[in-house]
């Protein structure tokens, strides 16, 4: 390697100490070998110092001890004379710190002879600033958690802030009785948003045209209960960003994935695998909030006397349950009885082995195990057990 290259690699206190005539093995106790190339102050030694920003703020030397970072070819440490903190004020306008360092609100300081003064410490600005920043949050919630309520929001001013959203609520399950930022009671009974959606298929093979509509009623919007204040907030912020030039409907249906790709062949092809012409169009309709799903048995009556196919969400769901449920059963079944193959297997090949008698015994349970091993002996001796007249009856 180069020596100019190693010589711009070494920190300031290395330089001044090869100046001095000092050697790796040879130097002063306030300082170690800290890599392959440079030394560095020891903890002790930076205790006994103090460092000023350049706004004038004192800083102890124990907080700038692990300040090491490497920026734009630039190292900042204590053995540079210029470690980073935090901006106790939180600035990106510094009039006294260079603009790349203003970016990432750091502030440089430099090693000083004055004594350490709380008073005139950037741990005092901190610590008024956590002072502020908690008395804001008490006066805004009262006391309660909020998940609406951030502990900072940046460079903005102020520690709080507020970022009222009843998705969040909805997201994280909020369960404060009065709401921490609108300061309005809030109704935790547990409901949840149902719709019900009407696909529409046309269809055409040759010169016959058929168009079917299948209404699926009692779909939810959320995979859990939430609570009713949360659920009409939701849904009164939808319909209020409702504009019909822009979507085509109040709140987005889940959608199978076969319906995903009914719908884009359907937009782009007009074609569908069996027919000639295809079209897929589907509506949300009857968009209500309820405790659980109510079914209108007469309307439902209405509905397929007017051809339409009705089916409801929740008997979707446990069919499918039901489905897998019976998939499961069926799958531990079949490995059960590739269990009891494969045990009958080994005990045919190692059934005088009297290694694995427990084993066996685990496997069959005792009666069935001496079972087996009579037939296994009777079968090697050629002699059967007699069959009493009595166990026949």
């Amino acid at each position: 390697m180069p020596r100019h290259i190693i010589t711009a690699m070494l920190n300031d206190l290395t330089k001044r100490l090869y100046a001095e005539g000092w050697t790796r093995d040879h130097h002063p106790d306030t300082v170690y070998w800290k890599d392959f190339e440079n030394f560095g102050y020891k903890f002790e030694t930076l205790l006994q110092t103090t460092w000023e920003t350049g706004c004038g703020l004192l800083v102890e030397g124990r907080t700038i001890s692990t300040s090491d970072v490497c920026y734009d070819d630039v190292q900042y440490c204590p053995e540079n004379n210029n470690p980073l903190i935090r901006c106790p004020y939180g600035r990106r306008d510094c009039p006294h710190q260079p603009a790349e360092l203003n970016r990432y609100s750091m502030c440089l300081c430099r090693e000083t002879d004055k004594a350490y003064s709380y008073d005139q410490s950037a741990e005092k600005v901190e610590e008024e600033r956590d002072r502020q920043r908690r008395e804001q949050y008490m006066e805004i919630t009262g006391g309660q958690y909020c998940f609406c309520l951030s502990n900072t929001n940046g460079f903005a001013g102020g520690r709080v802030k507020v970022e009222y959203d009843p998705e969040t609520c909805i997201r994280l399950g909020c369960k404060n009785p009065v709401c921490s930022v609108t300061k309005q009671p809030r109704d935790l009974s547990k409901v949840n948003v149902f719709y019900d959606i009407a696909r529409t298929y046309k269809t055409r093979v040759g010169i016959i045209e058929d168009t079917k509509t299948v209404v699926e009623k009692g779909c939810r919007v959320f995979p859990k209960p939430i609570a009713r204040t949360d659920a009409e907030l939701w849904l009164a912020r939808k319909k209020a960003e409702y504009n019909p030039f822009l979507s085509k409907r109040i709140i987005d249906p889940r959608l199978t994935m076969e319906d995903r790709r009914m719908e884009y062949f359907s937009d782009h092809h007009r074609k569908w695998p069996g027919y000639d012409y295809f079209e897929f169009l589907y509506e949300v309709k009857n968009i209500r909030i309820e405790a659980r799903e109510t079914r209108d048995l007469l309307q439902d009556l209405r509905d397929v006397a007017d051809g339409l196919t009705v089916v409801h969400a929740a008997d979707q769901e446990r069919a499918k349950a039901q489905a897998k449920q019976d998939a499961r059963e069926k799958r531990a079944a079949a490995k059960s009885k590739r269990r009891d193959r494969s045990r009958k297997e080994f005990f045919d090949q190692h059934w005088q082995d009297e290694r694995y008698n427990s084993a066996f015994r685990s496997w069959f349970g005792t009666d069935e195990y001496n079972r087996l091993l009579q037939e296994k002996r009777a079968d090697a001796t050629g002699i059967y057990a007699q069959t009493s007249i009595f166990d026949m009856m």
